[in-house]
């Protein structure tokens, strides 16, 4: 409302377009009801679609503004903090197909990224938790002083202090910038994903399918940083990290209040399987960017169906 309002103020016409929330309306049919509506409201080429929500929403809409009338310009506001911090930055938008997420997509960058903390008052405490996975990826591909400075806070320590919401919102405000500033400059050295850009899929082959098999219930950012610590294993045992840097890893997500193992519940098979399935998979082989040590990541390693078989032990 306070959005919309605003517009209206600078005698702009809004329409508003509501969708569902939650992974499971991230499908071309929910694109669909998104072009209805932009139709409906006689969207021009000239006109902006103003996407309100989390990573969800962005990526719907993003990919709906890229591709009614051929494009047309969109601005993200995203109210939580995985948004603020990876989804709405970069121009990924797309949609999911049942085998396998974000199988649908374009480039298509949003015009302005207006990422307010203040909106952050408004989660619940689990959901600021796992925005924290996408804050210590950051930290992990190319700022070591940002994951020292989360790893040292503890932040779930404190919120089970009585701090709670406070001390997450307040925290996050001094640190966002600097995990925006890590994504910023890799994008634009490699807006389209040539390069080392993949290094911001770290955690995200083996969350992806975590996510998946779990039925969508891990939040994303609790699959990711399962994913983080379980290809940082990998890494370790491929000989491309030192050993103890999972465990480092691990130290810094649980001290966020993130779970760092796949629940026992979840078929260990369908995860190797479903990681087949992923859009990074060349010449029969899925491509890892996997951490080398914090503040470095290697793009394009190569594992074969044989060593996802293998992995199978480390999961």
């Amino acid at each position: 409302d306070r959005v919309r309002k605003a517009l209206e103020r600078g005698e702009f016409p809004v329409r508003e377009i509501l969708i569902p929330p939650g992974e499971e309306v991230k499908t071309i049919e929910t694109v669909g009801q998104i072009w209805a509506g932009l139709l409906a409201g006689g969207l021009e080429r000239q006109s902006t679609v103003v996407v309100v929500g989390g990573g969800v929403v962005g990526d719907l809409a993003g990919f709906a503004a890229a591709t009614f009338l051929r494009g047309v310009p969109w601005v993200a506001v995203p109210t939580t903090l995985l948004a603020m911090v990876d989804a709405s930055l970069g121009g990924k938008t797309g949609a999911d197909l049942p085998q396998w997420k974000n199988l649908i997509g374009t480039f298509h960058a949003p015009r302005l990224v207006l990422a307010d903390p203040n909106v952050l008052r408004t989660l619940p405490l689990p959901e600021l938790r796992a925005g924290m996975a996408e804050v210590i990826k950051a930290g992990v591909i190319a700022d070591p002083k940002l994951f020292e400075q989360i790893r040292s806070t503890k932040l779930h320590e404190k919120s089970r202090k009585g701090e709670n919401l406070e001390t997450f919102v307040s925290f996050v405000d001094q640190i966002l910038p600097r995990a925006i500033a890590v994504k910023v400059k890799v994008i634009c050295d490699d807006p389209f994903e040539q390069g080392f850009r993949a290094a911001l899929n770290l955690g995200h082959t083996v969350g992806h399918a975590v996510e998946l098999v779990s039925g969508f219930k891990l939040r994303h950012g609790e699959a990711v940083a399962i994913g983080m610590v379980v290809e940082a294993r990998m890494s370790e045992r491929i000989g491309l990290a030192e050993r103890g840097l999972a465990d480092e890893i691990a130290d810094c997500l649980r001290g966020a209040g993130l779970p760092t193992e796949i629940p026992p519940e979840l078929d260990r098979e369908a995860i190797v399987r479903t990681m087949q399935v992923d859009k990074k998979k060349a010449g029969g082989k899925v491509k890892f960017a996997l951490p080398v040590r914090v503040g470095e990541v290697k793009v394009g390693v190569e594992v074969g169906n044989r060593e996802l078989g293998i992995l199978n032990s480390e999961l």
